[in-house]
């Protein structure tokens, strides 16, 4: 059974549910508390933190209400990984899990470890054995321990993206994957986003989205090699349209005010119609992954 402590200032440790979660600091796996007056964590975790402690259960919920609507995306990422049945592998922005659950729903080993910014977002779910809250850039593991890492539809967030690939590197064992995934720069899906997201939500939307040649940028920056890049245009997929409205109003936060009327057309403009598989949107992503030199 998964266990979680978290460590806050000067308050020490508090148990929260039935897991354990650490709180760590910047660098190379020593374990002191990151105060809540800590440069590098007010420049590194506010937004994505501010946003998910905000809407991070509503997000999970919709993932396990609709488990099978992103499965193209999580398949791709997989793919990425080249999971074993022995892998030991750790996932970065992890939220409530996702992934991994989609990874055990393929019969592929589920994550064993977890970061995230949020803690509310961490605990909303999760198959890992053990989690701590931490940015991308700031991973609190030990160099070369992971037989892979992702980070999928996170990248966006990050304030330093080279650093946080750098950081995915880092912890990659030798022969390893590490693998990012994130909606494409100038696609539908990244107006849709920036745009009906930001003006519907009370926390808005801000990303920053990039093309695949900076996606691969930012990982040789760690010392990457045998590179894999693509960008695919993948579906989300509803049972129908009506699903399709209250999977995107939970994922993603929706003001009450927001109508269905409203979604359902936002939902148009990003393309999507019935299809012989459901109802489907299209959703323009890329994956980058490599191996640490």
């Amino acid at each position: 059974m998964p266990r979680i402590s978290t460590h806050s200032g000067a308050s020490g440790r508090r148990a929260a549910s039935s897991r354990f979660i650490s709180r760590f600091s910047p660098g190379r796996g020593s374990a002191y508390p990151l105060r809540a007056d800590d440069p590098a964590r007010e420049i590194i975790l506010f937004e994505y933190q501010s946003l998910f402690d905000q809407r991070g259960g509503q997000y999970s919920r919709a993932n396990r209400l609709y488990p099978e609507a992103r499965a193209e995306e999580a398949s791709a990422i997989l793919s990425h990984l080249a999971l074993s049945s022995g892998s030991v592998w750790l996932d970065v922005s992890a939220g409530g899990g996702y992934l991994s659950e989609r990874a055990r729903a393929q019969g592929l080993p589920p994550a064993r470890f977890a970061c995230d910014g949020s803690l509310p977002f961490l605990l909303s779910g999760g198959t890992f054995v053990r989690g701590c809250v931490a940015a991308a850039g700031l991973l609190p593991f030990p160099t070369r321990l992971f037989g892979a890492v992702s980070c999928l539809a996170a990248l966006h967030h990050a304030e330093d993206p080279g650093a946080a690939c750098r950081e995915l590197l880092r912890v990659t064992g030798d022969g390893g994957r590490a693998a990012i995934g994130d909606v494409a720069g100038g696609s539908e899906a990244s107006r849709f986003l920036n745009g009906f997201v930001d003006r519907q939500t009370e926390s808005g939307h801000h990303g920053r989205f990039y093309s695949l040649e900076d996606f691969e940028g930012f990982l040789s920056t760690g010392g990457a090699r045998d590179r894999r890049a693509e960008r695919l245009r993948i579906q989300w997929i509803l049972p129908s349209r009506r699903d399709a409205v209250v999977f995107f109003r939970d994922l993603f936060g929706f003001v009450p005010e927001t109508t269905d009327l409203e979604i359902e057309l936002a939902l148009a403009e990003l393309g999507a119609a019935e299809g012989p598989a459901g109802f489907q949107i299209p959703w323009t992503m890329q994956f980058v992954s490599a191996s640490p030199d």
